[in-house]
């Protein structure tokens, strides 16, 4: 582990003038270091009793405690609480296994997306390196090595962006846990179960050990500008093989070739198949870019996705759906396994999915569509305007409010040309029928966002391989496939039973037996079941504003 230059000097230099002469001020300034965030510590009157009892007067660990600066000083003082201030990390005198074990764990933190310099590393490696306990510096050492530890495991568990603002329950039991784990000198147990138990997880990580290898050595390039397809021959070919060979597409015999064969083909495209672009074994402006991304890149991605993961809410479910929306894919996962897959089409960026999570509950044939405001006033009013017959050529119907029940409004009796879209009280709802905006089904979930599955008459773009054109809800490539395998042990209803009940254009709902969890997610890159790592264009600008967040060091 090599320590960054600038701060080894200043920590030396510190640690050589704490030496000999250390003043309370001055150590718990050093103690407060590495951040700029105040807190005090809790339970006053437990201090103020372990005071009484501190045997030397060369450290006392409750009053250190009290001054301390660091941000998560509370949930370090509540461990020693319940330890009764016992230290943990040495005996007085010497390191004991657990700081040795704490340090190889923070340095082994890059391996599954954490930087080990978020847990203060470079002082805790000049404590052990001292290899004896400085009495002035005991204090000093086991706040450093405990809010470390805390840290540590707060972001393996919940990421870095939820701690420390979690539930107070959440908080105590995890204290609970790490107390054990240092008295059974099971540390390292400890921080492989507190890993999501996600199979996305494990497998974003192994793809994250693999860019890092490839980190280690010199990235290749292709550097011509121009598109390399099947029978060309340069040396742009050779390098293309070479990269692709490193990252696992080429699995071909030729080695240095720079004939663009059937082979290199069969790599470009399983390489376009990774990263979402169209399999057309051309290796032109797109996916070049996408070949020649830095490989540093991709590892911040890779550990982006980490952090989604681990935000995500922990689930007992073994069957679920899962949409991923930079994927425009909807999965059923059932054990760990992908049983069906859809393409789908998700908000344009001016009208961006949320992500989300629910459970599916119900489904709908022939539904109404209830044209929401927003589109009322920016889209059908307009077209409205300029052809008066607008509603009945697309089974639209006007409906306003008598009393207490829904009335149908001759749109002929507005003045559409004069009417203000800002006050309008009455709504827009589609008929059931060919054209419908949601086609013959829908599958409804609750959330505050008002966006659902639904079928679509406007097939032609699932063809593309970016599909982002709605306003916000998801449409579903192959609906009534969904609902058949949604609907297994809810009287088993093939879709072509579905189909046949959704020509009388009546409408119908369906309610399941067992509602099934749904999570709408934002995954820029993963791994699949079959070991490929897949990445994605970030479609809504979302990659950047969580890395602003997660490298700011402010965590």
């Amino acid at each position: 582990m090599k320590v960054r230059t600038s701060k080894k000097t200043l920590i030396s230099s510190v640690l050589k003038s704490l030496q000999y002469s250390v003043s309370l001020p001055i150590l718990f300034f050093f103690a407060g270091f590495l951040t700029s965030t105040s807190s005090t510590a809790s339970s006053p009157y437990m201090l103020s009793n372990a005071l009484q009892k501190q045997p030397s007067p060369e450290w006392n660990l409750p009053n250190a405690l009290r001054n301390s600066n660091l941000p998560l000083i509370n949930q370090v003082t509540r461990l020693y609480e319940l330890r009764d201030f016992q230290l943990i990390w040495s005996d007085g005198k010497e390191y004991n296994q657990n700081a040795k074990e704490l340090f190889t764990l923070i340095q082994q933190a890059d391996l599954f997306g954490l930087d080990p310099f978020d847990y203060d590393i470079e002082f805790i490696q000049y404590f052990l390196e001292a290899t004896n306990v400085h009495p002035p510096l005991l204090s000093k050492s086991e706040i450093t090595f405990t809010h470390a530890y805390i840290k540590l495991a707060s972001h393996v568990e919940l990421g870095k962006l939820r701690f420390p603002e979690f539930e107070e329950d959440k908080n105590l039991a995890l204290l609970d846990v790490l107390n054990k784990a240092v008295d059974t000198q099971t540390l390292s147990t400890l921080i492989e179960q507190l890993q999501p138990k996600d199979e996305r997880y494990s497998r974003l990580v192994k793809a994250l050990q693999k860019y890092r290898k490839l980190s280690k050595n010199p990235q290749l390039f292709v550097t011509g500008n121009r598109s390399l397809q099947m029978g060309d021959r340069s040396p742009d070919v050779a390098m293309l093989r070479k990269i692709l060979r490193n990252f696992g597409d080429y699995r071909g015999s030729e080695q240095d070739s720079d004939l663009f064969d059937e082979e290199l083909m069969v790599a470009v495209s399983e390489f376009q198949f990774r990263h979402g672009l169209e399999m057309d074994g051309i290796a032109g402006k797109q996916t070049l870019l996408e070949i020649n991304k830095p490989i540093g890149q991709r590892i911040q991605q890779l550990e982006l996705n980490l952090e989604r993961i681990r935000r995500l809410p922990a689930s007992e479910n073994k069957r679920y759906l899962l949409i991923n929306i930079p994927a425009y894919q909807l999965y059923m996962i059932e054990n760990n396994q992908v049983a069906y897959q859809s393409r789908v089409v998700v908000g344009k960026t001016k009208h961006k999915t949320p992500t989300l999570s629910s459970e599916l509950h119900e489904l709908v044939l022939n539904p109404y569509w209830n044209v929401p405001r927003s589109i009322a006033k920016n889209e059908i009013i307009p077209l409205i305007q300029k052809d008066p017959n607008y509603l009945s050529k697309n089974n639209m119907k006007l409906l306003g409010k008598l009393t207490d029940r829904t009335i149908v409004v001759n749109p002929q009796t507005i003045d559409w040309e004069t009417m203000d879209s800002d006050k309008i009280t009455l709504r827009f709802r589609q008929e059931p029928g060919a054209g419908n905006s949601l086609g013959q089904i829908k599958f409804l979930f609750p959330n505050t966002h008002s966006v659902y599955l639904h079928d679509t008459p406007s097939r032609n773009l699932f063809t593309r391989a970016q599909r982002a054109f709605s306003h916000g809800c998801i449409r579903v490539e192959n609906p009534f496939a969904l609902a058949e395998v949604l609907l297994s042990g809810n009287g088993d209803l093939s879709k072509y039973d579905l189909m046949y009940l959704a020509r009388n254009k009546k409408r119908k709902s369906i309610v399941l037996d067992q509602p099934i969890p749904i999570h709408i997610t934002y995954m820029t890159s993963w791994t699949d079941e079959h070991g490929k790592t897949h990445f994605r264009s970030d479609i809504y600008q979302r990659d950047s504003k969580i890395a602003a967040k997660l490298y700011n060091n402010e965590h």
